[in-house]
C-alpha cells in the first residue's frame, strides 16, 4: 500500500471481529483496510478457544466461512449445568430449541486463518502495522502506522487492547471480579462428544467445552490459586480439577497449555465518538461464563456494517445510528453474563438452596428450559 491512501473505512485490529467487519464492508464495495500489529501467520499458533453460537455460525457462513469445516472445531449439542456441593442440576439440549447445536468451539487461530483466506476485492489486510496515532480532523480520519499515513472517512477500533481510545475521548470503566481464569486443554478418560459443562463453584464457574483434543477449560479461581495452578506440576492440577469437577467424564488424565488471566467487566462509552467507533473487546470485555464475548462482538460488527453500507455517502452519520441500535443488546448481554458470573457465588445456605431450586426447576419445566437454551444459542433475543 502507498505511504498515503484514501479509504472508506480503516479498521484497527486484525482479530476475528476486525476481519469479519472488513469482509462485510469490502463485499459491499467499500474500500477498507485492516491494520494488524502482529505479523502474518502469528495468529495461527494462538490456542485460545472461542465459543460461537448457532446464530454466529450462520452469520459467518454468509461470508463464506463455514465454521463446522474448520480444523479442530467441535459442536456443542448439550450443556450440563450443576452447582458444586449443592443439589440441583439441569441438562439443556440444543434439539429442544429447534437447532442442530448450540454452536461450536473453534480455535482462535483457525478462525482467523479462515477469515484471512480468499479476501474479497477491496479489502487490504496490513500486518506488522501497529497504529500509533489517530487524528479525527472532523472531515476525515488520519491514521499513523508503522509505514506512513492513511486517510479514511471513518475508523473502527477492534483490537482487544482498545489502543488509542483514551486519547480520542472514549471513557473506559472496569469492574474487577477479584478472580482469575485458568485456561487450558483437558483430556479425560470418558469423553462425551458434543457435551459441554458449566459447574458453579464457590469462586465462580468452571467450564469444560468440547474441542478436538478433549475439552477447553475455563476455571474461575482466586488470583493466587490460579497463578499457582498455572505453574504447578500437572499431577497436582489434575487432582484439584478432579475434586472440583467430579467424575462425569471419568478420570482427568491431562491438563495442558495452561495460562491464567484476571477477570473483569470492561465497557467503553460511548460506542462512537465523531468518526470513530469501538467494537468487540475494544467496546466491552465480558466474563467468560456462557461464552458470549465473541457472539456479542459479531452482532456489533453485523449492525455496524449494515449501517455503513446503507449510508455509504455519509459514513460518519451512520456511526451515530449504530451506537443507538446497539445499546439494548449490549445492556441485556452484559447483564445476563454478569448475573451468571456473580449470582452463583453469593454465600449462605438460603442463596445456595435458591440456586439449586432454580436448576431443578429448569430440569423439570421443559418450557423454561427451552427458553434458557434458546438464549444460549442466539443470545439475546432481538
Amino acid at each position: 500500500m502507498a505511504a498515503e491512501t484514501d479509504l472508506d473505512v480503516a479498521i484497527i485490529g486484525g482479530g476475528p471481529a476486525g476481519l469479519t467487519l472488513g469482509r462485510m464492508l469490502a463485499a459491499a464495495g467499500l474500500k477498507t483496510s485492516v491494520f494488524e500489529a502482529r505479523s502474518a501467520g502469528a495468529s495461527a499458533t494462538d490456542g485460545r478457544a472461542l465459543a460461537l453460537s448457532w446464530r454466529s455460525h450462520l452469520t459467518l457462513a454468509r461470508l463464506g466461512t463455514t465454521v463446522p469445516s474448520l480444523p479442530g472445531v467441535a459442536p456443542i449439542d448439550a450443556i450440563h449445568i450443576s452447582h458444586a456441593g449443592h443439589p440441583g442440576r439441569t441438562l439443556l439440549r440444543a434439539a429442544e430449541t429447534g437447532v442442530p447445536s448450540f454452536g461450536f468451539v473453534v480455535g482462535y487461530g483457525a478462525l482467523v486463518g479462515a477469515l484471512q483466506s480468499d479476501v474479497p476485492e477491496g479489502l487490504f489486510v496490513e500486518h506488522d502495522a501497529p497504529v500509533v496515532a489517530i487524528n479525527d480532523a472532523g472531515t476525515s480520519i488520519t491514521l499513523r502506522h508503522a509505514r506512513g499515513l492513511v486517510r479514511a472517512a471513518v475508523a473502527v477500533i477492534a483490537d482487544g487492547a482498545g489502543a488509542l481510545l483514551d486519547e480520542l475521548g472514549f471513557r473506559a470503566t472496569a469492574r474487577e471480579y477479584g478472580t482469575h481464569a485458568l485456561v487450558g486443554t483437558v483430556r479425560v478418560s470418558e469423553p462425551v462428544p458434543g457435551l459441554a459443562f458449566e459447574r458453579f463453584t464457590a469462586h465462580g464457574p468452571l467450564a469444560l467445552l468440547p474441542c478436538q483434543d478433549g475439552h477447553a477449560l475455563v476455571w474461575t479461581l482466586p488470583p493466587d490459586e490460579a497463578r499457582r495452578m498455572q505453574s504447578a506440576p500437572e499431577s497436582a492440577v489434575r487432582t484439584a480439577l478432579q475434586h472440583a469437577f467430579g467424575w462425569r467424564l471419568g478420570r482427568v488424565v491431562g491438563v495442558e497449555a495452561r495460562a491464567a488471566f484476571p477477570l473483569a467487566l470492561r465497557q467503553t462509552r460511548p460506542a462512537t465518538l465523531g468518526r470513530v467507533a469501538a467494537v468487540g473487546n475494544a467496546a466491552q470485555t465480558l466474563h467468560p461464563v456462557a461464552g458470549q464475548g465473541f457472539n456479542l462482538a459479531l452482532r456489533d460488527v453485523t449492525v455496524l456494517a449494515s449501517d455503513l453500507v446503507a449510508h455509504r455517502h455519509d459514513l460518519a452519520g451512520a456511526l451515530g445510528g449504530y451506537g443507538r441500535e446497539r445499546a439494548g443488546d449490549r445492556t441485556r448481554t452484559i447483564g445476563f453474563t454478569h448475573a451468571l458470573a456473580e449470582g452463583f457465588t453469593v454465600g449462605g445456605a438460603p442463596a445456595a438452596w435458591l440456586r439449586g431450586g432454580l436448576l431443578a426447576a429448569l430440569d423439570l419445566a421443559p418450557p423454561a428450559r427451552r427458553t434458557f437454551a434458546h438464549l444460549l444459542s442466539t443470545t439475546p433475543l432481538p
